[in-house]
């Protein structure tokens, strides 16, 4: 796997919008708080646009694929921050120009259904991380951004340490398994996961560590995509099933998820496939921005994931 080079310190961070549409003004407000931090920032040309037809989308494919590759290609940009998710990443991965991202890797961040991209850049061997945004997602120009997301942000992308710690307050929980595991890590928003099998951007997941989250995906839309990773023989490879956030109902629901997907995970895995719960990710205000396809040494007792470089 190659890995992007390092944000430096006053760097410049190139927005873009290849998923959904963010409301007015956000995107900018996403700009100046990076501003605020001491880095440049460029704003893509289509990163405001809308799509005249469909208004989940940030603009026409044409328009969102060029944003992108316009930063892939800009040798000036030090990282790219995607505006947001929702919906469309998936409907630019034919096009991206993945042998200008391999000569001149940079971090490229997103969530949620930036896990498209995440998934199809590890499967080309280039290393990305799933984490917060600029104008959705508890992200940088949000007044919920979370101090304990931002410094893991910039831990992850400024490669400052390698080490990530669970909160305190989040003990993890092994329910199969050792509590020692490594593996390549992958932290993936589990239906965008769903929606790629069988295609040609899914990365090899054999002996990894793959830690699922999701958002207003009811208990069985979660087993439906577990049993389609069991079948689609992904689950078999795998070395630990992590769970992350199963959330959005804020009522019995979440606890329905949060009781629910551990056992559909023991269920729907292996006997060899570890399965952990409890880590800071997913579509929650605190939460990790992680390295998706990096070698990680997991310590379930100090709740630390080790990442090496």
């Amino acid at each position: 796997m190659i890995w992007p080079r390092p944000l430096r310190p006053g760097g410049t961070i190139g927005l873009c919008s290849p998923a959904g549409a963010s409301p007015a003004g956000a995107v900018e407000r996403g700009a100046e708080a990076l501003h605020r931090r001491g880095y440049s920032v460029v704003i893509a040309p289509n990163a405001t646009a809308q799509h005249p037809d469909c208004d989940y989308l940030a603009g026409t494919e044409a328009q969102r694929l060029s944003d992108l590759n316009g930063l892939i290609r800009d040798t000036d940009i030090d990282l790219i921050l995607t505006a947001r998710g929702g919906y469309g990443a998936g409907k630019l991965l034919e096009g991206i120009d993945y042998a200008a991202f391999r000569a001149d890797p940079k971090p490229l961040v997103g969530y949620s259904d930036i896990t498209a991209l995440n998934l199809a850049l590890a499967s080309r061997g280039v290393i990305s991380f799933s984490g917060i945004m600029a104008t959705a997602g508890d992200g940088f120009g949000e007044d919920t951004l979370d101090p304990f997301s931002e410094a893991s942000f910039f831990q992850a992308v400024a490669q400052e340490s390698f080490v990530f710690t669970q909160p305190d307050d989040a003990p993890l929980t092994v329910h199969r398994g050792d509590s020692c595991l490594t593996g390549p890590l992958f932290p993936v928003c589990l239906s965008l996961l769903e929606s790629l099998l069988a295609t040609p951007y899914v990365p090899d997941f054999t002996g990894a560590l793959l830690l699922i989250e999701d958002v207003y995906e009811e208990l069985y839309a979660v087993d439906r995509a577990l049993n389609q990773l069991r079948l689609t023989g992904v689950l078999e490879k795998l070395s630990g099933i992590l769970i992350g956030s199963f959330n959005g109902f804020k009522d019995e629901r979440d606890e329905i998820l949060a009781r629910g997907v551990p056992r559909l995970a023991l269920e729907a895995a292996p006997a060899h496939v570890a399965v952990v719960s409890g880590f800071v990710y997913g579509h929650i205000p605190r939460r990790f921005t992680l390295p998706v396809g990096a070698m990680t040494a997991l310590d379930c007792g100090a709740g630390q994931l080790k990442i090496t470089r």
